[in-house]
């Protein structure tokens, strides 16, 4: 049972390895040395992220399996399928294998500088080998050769692998997730990518309406970045999948504004759209790490929050920071039960002193306002620690606190704590009987 499981991983990569290969070609028509559309890269290098190091054999094993298989139900060399399977699977391996033993996480922008190594890398060394070996044994131009098996095999990463990686990683929940409104608008988002591409690619919308051509085929890109926005990064890869899926389709029927292009000069339509579909795909990548860099940001920040919130309600004390221009604070703690108000009710320095006894009101204004307690001779920096009565209660409160001065030595901002000595001296809070 364990080994089944063991192999049920890989085996199912490899048949996906299959039929976005015999997909490829399919969209490829013939060709003598290399395709332009290459799909299985992508299921490659995700196959490659998403399994561990240790379980690689059997995974790769399978791989080469897949395209050796292909070969034979297409007719094709089998030599040389077998060759061309060790260059591709095996330089996407060590590629991925390297950027793994780098020390940054695979994820946020992290994610995309790792993915663009390991596309880069491997696309490139995978079709060194490979132009070189077609032009000494079939004499196929070397430069052209590697243009297009390292352009295919890139953009085959950068369309399969986030969309891979990202769903990979989908857990369904009850609740929580998209917002329904930023759901309904990424709906309407992607609803409109998927039209918007049809114009491009199946009308002559562009010359009816506006008189030039192609100008409908960048509109898409717009909508792919909205979705991301609104539906983050897989939502974002799964537009760019559909994206690429139709524009394969209508060029394969000779339609879309690529096929016209290449009308208009020598060039070839699938490796027009190969590069179309790369900016769409580091488009909708870079949009995805920036958000998830900055929600993780938010989240970091609320959890930090939170704690310290935690920490300073536990042991009875506030953090307070007062800007000297304004006269305005700003609390952290249980403001409310240790002062018997709410936060936003002591937000100004004369709402704070109000509740300091008035035997100590003028040395605490001083204490904040001079960057110093005058009776100890402090200077803003250092200072002990300065004890003081709340009105009505009398709870002793110490003030640890300091200041800090700008270029030219005004007070710019006092940060302290208020820590409270005795437990039984907290204020009764407003509205209720003692």
């Amino acid at each position: 049972m364990v080994k089944s499981n063991y192999l049920v991983a890989p085996l199912a990569w490899a048949v996906v390895y299959f039929l976005f290969g015999f997909a490829s070609h399919e969209l490829n028509g013939a060709f003598i040395a290399s395709g332009y559309i290459w799909l299985p890269a992508g299921i490659t290098v995700g196959a490659l992220l998403l399994t561990p190091t240790a379980r690689w054999f059997p995974l790769l094993v399978l791989l080469v399996a897949a395209q050796v298989l292909l070969g034979w139900v297409e007719q094709r060399d089998l030599l040389r399928m077998m060759l061309f399977s060790l260059d591709e699977i095996g330089v996407a391996a060590i590629a991925v294998w390297l950027v793994r033993r780098a020390p940054f996480p695979m994820e946020g922008l992290f994610f995309v500088r790792g993915l663009l190594m390991i596309g880069v890398g491997a696309s490139v060394v995978s079709g060194l080998f490979g132009a070189a070996w077609f032009q000494l044994t079939q004499g196929q131009p070397f430069w052209q050769t590697l243009r297009i098996w390292a352009m295919s095999d890139l953009v085959g990463i950068l369309i399969m692998t986030p969309v891979l990686a990202g769903w990979s990683q989908f857990r369904a929940t009850r609740s929580g997730g998209i917002a329904r409104t930023e759901f309904l608008l990424g709906l309407g988002s992607f609803i409109a990518m998927v039209v918007s591409a049809y114009l491009a690619f199946d009308s002559d919308i562009d010359r009816l309406v506006f008189d030039v051509s192609f100008s409908t085929s960048y509109v898409p890109l717009f909508f792919i970045a909205l979705v991301t926005i609104l539906w983050g990064g897989r939502g974002g890869a799964l537009s760019v999948v559909v994206l690429s899926l139709m524009a394969f389709v209508y060029n394969s029927l000779g339609r879309g504004p690529f096929v016209e292009l290449v009308q208009l000069h020598s060039s070839n339509a699938l490796l027009e759209l190969q590069v179309y579909l790369a900016v769409a795909s580091l488009l909708s990548l870079l949009i995805s790490a920036l958000k998830t860099t900055r929600e993780q940001l938010h989240e970091d920040v609320a959890r930090w929050k939170t704690e310290v919130e935690l920490s300073l309600s536990a042991s009875r004390q506030l953090a307070y920071t007062l800007d000297p221009q304004q006269f305005t604070f700003t609390w952290s703690g249980d403001v409310e039960t240790l002062l018997g108000r709410p936060a936003a009710q002591l937000r100004t320095l004369d709402q704070v002193l109000a509740l300091v006894s008035p035997l100590d009101q003028a040395r605490l204004r001083r204490r904040l306002l001079d960057g110093g307690d005058t009776a100890d001779g402090a200077d803003g920096d250092e200072r002990a620690d300065m004890p003081f009565r709340l009105d009505g209660s009398g709870a002793v409160v110490l003030d640890a606190s300091r200041s800090l001065l700008d270029a030219e030595d005004q007070l710019a901002l006092v940060a302290g704590v208020w820590r409270f000595t005795d437990a039984g001296d907290a204020p009764t809070p407003a509205g209720r009987s003692a």
